[in-house]
């Protein structure tokens, strides 16, 4: 017997028998495949719902957690779902009413949506990000230089480095305290605090009292924008007469969320670099002798590693029966549009498998190829963010350092994240300043 077959439910469970008499009831079909157990499977094999699809096609059923899945492959298809059946679908994240009034703004629907998205789009400036990029970048400077001077290698180590300059970033520039500052450090602690090993899902009574401290310190911080205050989120949004208990409270655990898959992605980012020590070179010489832009190689690497690991799914809980692609789905059941499989498409990218940069240099793919921070309206504002703060970190790493790795094996399913091998990390060795004044090609 097969594992894919020992790990099929031989009997129905409650949600499935539901899940069974709607259809039978609405006599529409349910998506094709059998009830395998998704959650085991994909542990133990990454490339588990690639080989499914080639089986049973773009949309099939599983179980997850014992409980009703619907998985969809394909970034056109999965953007029509979420489009046509808005209404049926409610986004899966952490329930912040204990928090703040009206929740997180993922969840928020209609003009409420609306509302708050714009307000906090107009409050995001390019501009803002250019003008502290210096700060940044001595930020990220400072812990990898204590990192190297240190010489540890234990995998923890380097990553609560990486936490400290993705939360350092992330502080800057939505709330404008500089590293160096008392604010600054009053706001790292309270962070330390509210998720001291990763973010927490269920909001208890730590959570609570952490985010009425960071909320305390941004209201008695922010009586005026000035300066470093006005080159942030927080700030241009004050100077909007914008913020309100919610949108600040959002503005909060964004940080918290994006801490998180921030320094999730600078160790992806370093995994590669690792690996590909050309490649570190090349970023090394580009540094100060490029510019940064869309065909920069430093950003083809950062677009690179989201294609490859780090996006991977969106989730959504069907709250109404609806008929999509001929199926049923079924009030009750989970939606996966799978990112990670849909950009290994190889009507999309060549050897999809294959980490390679350069298939970025000559422009973005369009979407229906390559949309690694969501689909249409549900896209991450702060995508451009995510990516400039990842050019920041890696230009640091390369032009000081050689980047040795220690310890690998395969990837392991994290509690959020696909993350490299448990026991992967880096020695960082100083490495000669790059002499200038003369092109290179890697």
């Amino acid at each position: 017997m097969s594992l894919r077959d020992s790990l099929t439910a031989r009997l129905p469970n409650t949600a499935v028998m539901q899940v069974r008499l709607r259809s039978m009831l609405s006599r529409r079909q349910l998506p094709p495949g059998k009830w395998v157990q998704l959650d085991k499977l994909e542990r133990s094999n990454r490339c588990f719902l690639l080989e499914h699809t080639e089986r049973v096609g773009t949309i099939f059923k599983a179980l997850a957690w014992e409980e009703p899945w619907i998985c969809v492959v394909g970034l056109s298809l999965g953007r029509r779902l979420l489009r046509e059946h808005a209404t049926a679908l409610a986004p899966i994240t952490l329930n912040l009413a204990p928090l703040f009034p009206k929740g997180f703004l993922r969840q928020m629907e209609g003009e409420t949506h609306r509302q708050y998205r714009t307000a906090l789009s107009r409050a995001i400036q390019p501009d803002d990000l250019t003008a502290c990029e210096s700060e940044l970048a001595g930020h990220a400077a400072k812990h990898l230089a204590a990192h190297a001077d240190g010489g540890e290698t234990a995998p923890d180590a380097y990553i609560s480095v990486l936490n400290a300059i993705a939360s350092g970033m992330l502080i800057r520039l939505f709330f404008g305290a500089r590293p160096g500052t008392d604010l600054f450090d009053r706001l790292m602690a309270g962070y330390n605090r509210l998720g001291p090993y990763g973010l927490v899902w269920n909001i208890g009574p730590n959570q609570k009292e952490a985010f009425a401290e960071i909320r305390d310190l941004l209201l008695d911080a922010h009586d005026g924008v000035d300066g470093a205050e006005s080159e942030s989120i927080l700030g241009r949004l004050r100077v909007n007469n914008a913020v309100d208990e919610t949108l600040l409270g959002n503005l909060i655990y964004m940080v918290e969320m994006g801490r998180y898959d921030t320094h999730g992605l600078f160790r992806w980012l370093t995994k590669y670099v690792a690996d590909n020590p050309q490649m570190l070179e090349r970023i090394a010489r580009e540094a100060e002798s490029a510019p940064s832009g869309n065909r920069s190689f430093v950003r083809a690497f950062v677009l690179e590693t989201l294609r490859m690991d780090q996006s991977e799914r969106l989730l959504r809980k069907i709250k109404k029966d609806f008929v999509f692609e001929g199926y049923l789905f079924p009030k009750g059941a989970t939606v996966r549009v799978c990112l990670w499989e849909s950009h290994k498409s190889e009507r999309a990218f060549d050897e999809p498998m294959r980490f390679d940069p350069e298939r970025f240099l000559e422009g973005d793919p369009d979407y229906d190829a390559f949309s690694p921070f969501g689909l249409d309206r549900h896209q991450c504002p702060l995508s451009d963010m995510a990516i400039r703060t990842s050019e920041i970190f890696l230009r640091q790493l390369a032009s000081g350092y050689e980047v040795l790795p220690s310890g690998d094996g395969l990837p392991i399913r994290g509690a959020y994240h696909w993350e490299p091998a448990s026991r992967f990390s880096v020695r960082l060795r100083s490495r000669a300043p790059i002499q200038r004044g003369f092109n290179h090609e890697c």
